[in-house]
């Protein structure tokens, strides 16, 4: 979310978004898309910095060639919301999380700590095995969905889709 938010900032303040290359940012972003194929990590800066409009840093000193510079918290990033109609945030949302899953993870390549990614989809093999196209399968992630009304409305979806009324509560 962070990241998400980051990018709508810099965009709603015509600013650009600076990251550390060993931040979590972008630890996250490589465990799950976009891995170093080859070691090419000046191609893969060169992807992040043309795809999402953002300036990658070795260090905090490369900063000091900017004549502004705004250090964020993470949370003051996770509470940021921007001002402008809802349908150009969404627009915007939209593309940035596009641009990640075109490259997501399928097992070859690295992360930024060198370790071999995963693949995104080895989840669902895990779990669906060979049946994988026939299985219903969502995920929804609502404090909303504690105790009593989480389990009314699971067992409501249950009975429409056939699926277990409680485990994804579990």
């Amino acid at each position: 979310i962070e990241f998400l938010h980051s990018l709508q900032l810099a965009r709603d303040n015509d600013a650009v978004v600076g990251v550390m290359m060993g931040s979590w940012p972008m630890h996250l972003i490589t465990d799950m898309w976009l891995a170093v194929h080859d070691g090419d990590i000046a191609g893969w800066r060169e992807f992040m910095e043309q795809a999402f409009c953002i300036r990658t840093f070795d260090s905090p000193e490369e900063t000091e060639y900017y004549e502004k510079v705004i250090h964020m918290e993470t949370r003051e990033l996770f509470m940021y919301t921007q001002d402008g109609p809802l349908n150009q945030y969404v627009q915007f949302q939209g593309k940035i999380i596009r641009t990640l899953y075109r490259s997501y993870n399928n097992g070859i390549g690295l992360n930024m700590r060198k370790k071999p990614v995963n693949d995104m989809c080895s989840v669902l093999e895990a779990i669906f095995g060979n049946e994988q196209h026939s299985a219903v399968y969502s995920v929804v992630h609502s404090r909303s969905l504690e105790g009593e009304p989480g389990l009314k409305l699971m067992r409501r979806i249950a009975k429409n889709v056939g699926c277990d009324p409680v485990a994804a509560l579990d």
